[in-house]
């Protein structure tokens, strides 16, 4: 059955309602941006820890740059007033977490065969120390069924920024590493060998905990 590919609606003029939030509650720097492909399919995986993490992600890259990115996120999400239906219109895939989700794999794979950008959270859930935590293999999986390169990305700074201290008080500034793209092996048919998953999982959150702090590396140090 063919996946369709999430709405995009609302996806400009919500990411420029982010922009100017993100402007006043500090700002974002991009450092790596000329690693990220401007064209063709391509999977960002990062680290999380903040509520301001996905906001950051995809403003500090793919928006930065002009192109669209379509956010992985749990389906909970879409459950939340306004936020939820804000999603859904502006091009978000929520996941099941409790079930292997074919339907949002699918149109995962739908999005990356079009020449999308897809942006993922392989930890599955916000790290609440801000060190990285074991990853799930979902970004893996969807690398090696479609082939696309993944970009790793490393956030920093977005500690408190959605709070009422980062209006009134000191501004935090988040600041986005962005890593050399790489691939792994492609195997968009037949079953894949467990062992090569989490092989490709740990790779690509180790490429992550290289571009950030030692005490945020975790498990993946």
């Amino acid at each position: 059955m063919t996946a369709t590919i999430p709405r995009l609606w609302l996806y400009r003029p919500v990411g420029f309602l982010i922009g100017i939030l993100l402007r006043l509650l500090g700002g974002v720097r991009s450092v790596g941006l000329e690693n990220l492909p401007r064209s063709g399919a391509v999977i960002l995986v990062a680290n999380h820890y903040t509520l301001a993490d996905p906001l950051v992600a995809g403003f500090a890259t793919c928006w930065r740059i002009g192109r669209v990115v379509h956010m992985v996120s749990k389906v909970e999400v879409r459950g939340w007033p306004l936020i939820g239906w804000l999603g859904t219109q502006g091009g978000v895939i929520y996941v099941n977490r409790q079930v292997g989700d074919l339907g949002a794999q699918r149109k995962a794979l739908a999005v990356l065969a079009a020449g999308r950008a897809l942006l993922i959270f392989p930890e599955g859930t916000r790290s609440l120390s801000g060190a990285l935590i074991a990853a799930r293999n979902g970004a893996a999986l969807l690398a090696m069924r479609s082939g696309a390169p993944i970009v790793p990305l490393a956030i920093t700074g977005t500690e408190g920024m959605l709070s009422w201290r980062a209006v009134f008080g000191p501004r935090p500034r988040a600041t986005v590493r962005i890593g050399q793209p790489f691939s792994l092996s492609h195997r968009p048919d037949g079953p894949i060998d467990r062992v090569e998953l989490v092989e490709g999982t740990t790779r690509l959150m180790r490429e992550v905990a290289a571009l950030l702090p030692p005490a945020q590396r975790g498990v993946h140090g």
